[in-house]
């Protein structure tokens, strides 16, 4: 009968896996002295990937950068203002709903053209908005019947 060799990770002195290990290095040594030659380890990053870290996700001119600022804004005073009471914020909703249903490409930042700019689909980003403003609308409807059969 052959006698097999069990493999035992090896600890550090207080009984538990090491987290810094290093190889070639004695275990039984100091926790400091793992720690410390733990920083000679090679680094598994590639530059390419160290780089990465420093560019942007989404390669946008400045151009294209500003014509997401702005159709950023007029989604967020639309669903923003949309059940609005003061007239301020009404005009809001009421002046970014007119700019997005509007299927006008005359003028250089209409919602089409900052759409088709920042590689979006004008239709559905359309369609979603106006979605979303029917199913708040019916939400709200639901809310406000439970509340007056709950009075």
């Amino acid at each position: 009968m052959k006698s097999q060799k069990r493999f035992k990770p090896q600890k550090s002195y207080d009984n538990r896996r090491s987290k810094l290990w290093v190889k070639g290095v004695n275990q039984a040594s100091s926790p400091w002295e793992e720690k410390a030659l733990a920083v000679f380890q090679p680094d598994i990053l590639v530059t390419v990937q160290y780089l990465s870290t420093y560019r942007r996700r989404f390669h946008l001119q400045p151009e294209q950068l500003l014509m997401l600022a702005v159709l950023e804004d007029a989604v967020v005073c639309f669903q923003d203002n949309l059940t609005a009471v003061t007239p301020r914020k009404q005009s809001l909703f009421r002046e970014a709903e007119e700019w997005i249903l509007d299927d006008d490409k005359s003028y250089l930042f209409s919602f089409d053209n900052i759409c088709e700019g920042v590689a979006l689909d004008p239709n559905y980003v359309r369609r979603g908005l106006i979605r979303w403003k029917e199913m708040f609308l019916r939400e709200l409807d639901r809310k406000q019947a439970r509340q007056q059969l709950a009075s």
